[in-house]
């Protein structure tokens, strides 16, 4: 008997353990890989501004021989400023967008050179200096797309360390900007729809398991997420009516819970505990019981009757109730999560 409640209070307490440890248990592992170089758009369509007036561009053209004369004198800084202010008064004067691309690149200003050649080139397309600027355009964007898988790296290092930290938020912000620098970084996705299905985000990580299949078509685990990407787009299971189910009938919780093993576990351990508690025992007792004879004398004798014990009753109840209840719970937490 008291081996009988032992093991259904050990099969209680392993269910207990079990979902202990899957909550404890670290999340499915990352993708790390270097990102591919990232890319831009060449140059963005060019809309000529309207003319100017006379004025303007004479004021532009003064503008332009100042900042000629800082730079002879030395001054970068100034000269760029000059043609900066001479480029805005007279945006279609194509020598003007030239010389502030030059200005721009010497001063290190690579993004805003960048868009001072692709201005020119729409200008002057078939000038002497178009082919001169169409390379030096193509040496800064190489530059400018190092420089942004440089920055993707650090970020996506960032978001792996987050995320093995548990830090799931911030894994998934890290892993967005390094999306943002490189936009067609396959383990990037790849990571993020990890972090967002562990969130609870469940179209927003099948969005990005998606993307990930597309960018890497022969993936090597592709079969993998591609089941995922399916178990996402179901209707998810509903924890209180895996705790319900769990209630009513011992087991069902689990079963719900798509964990057969366990919901077997506990329909057995909950057997075993109320096979115990409704367990009889039977023995013969000996009564003894008064009478008085017909002349009115008391006297005493003794009687056999059967006796119907049920010894593990309450504690094989409480067994059985504590089975269920904690199968119930762990069904709960584990659709939960």
């Amino acid at each position: 008997m008291r081996r009988t409640l032992a093991l259904a209070f050990a099969l209680s307490m392993s269910l207990a353990s079990a979902g202990g440890a899957q909550r404890l248990a670290p999340g499915d592992p990352l993708l790390r890989s270097e990102p591919p170089v990232a890319t831009r758009a060449a140059c963005a369509p060019f809309t000529p501004p309207s003319a100017r007036s006379a004025e303007q561009m004479r004021h532009a053209q003064d503008l332009a021989q100042r900042g000629q004369q800082a730079a002879l004198l030395g001054d970068r800084v100034a000269a760029r400023d000059r043609l900066r202010e001479a480029a805005a008064l007279d945006p279609t004067n194509a020598d003007l967008a030239y010389q502030l691309a030059r200005a721009e690149e010497s001063t290190g200003s690579d993004t805003a050179a960048t868009k001072a050649y692709c201005r020119f080139i729409a200008l002057a397309p078939d000038s002497p200096e178009a082919a001169e600027s169409r390379a030096r355009l193509a040496q800064l964007m190489l530059g400018a797309r190092h420089a942004d898988s440089l920055r993707a790296v650090l970020t996506f290092e960032s978001g792996v360390a987050a995320y093995e930290r548990g830090q799931l938020d911030s894994a998934e912000v890290a892993f967005t900007s390094a999306i943002s620098l490189v936009p067609d970084w396959a383990a990037a996705y790849y990571d993020r729809g990890l972090a967002r299905r562990a969130l609870g985000r469940r179209a927003d990580a099948a969005s990005d398991f998606q993307q990930y299949l597309r960018l890497e078509p022969d993936a090597s685990n592709r079969d993998d997420v591609t089941a995922r990407i399916t178990e996402l787009q179901q209707t998810p299971r509903s924890p209180s009516r895996a705790l319900a189910l769990g209630l009513v009938i011992p087991g069902a919780g689990q079963f719900y819970a798509g964990r057969p093993v366990r919901g077997a576990l506990t329909l057995i351990g909950t057997g075993v505990a109320l096979a115990c508690g409704m367990s009889q025992h039977e023995s013969m007792q000996a009564v003894q019981q008064s009478a008085v004879d017909p002349f009115g004398n008391p006297y005493t004798y003794t009687v056999n009757r059967r006796v119907t014990e049920r010894p593990c009753r309450t504690p094989g109840f409480t067994a059985a109730g504590v089975i269920a209840l904690v199968s119930a719970i762990d069904a709960f937490r584990f659709v939960q999560r």
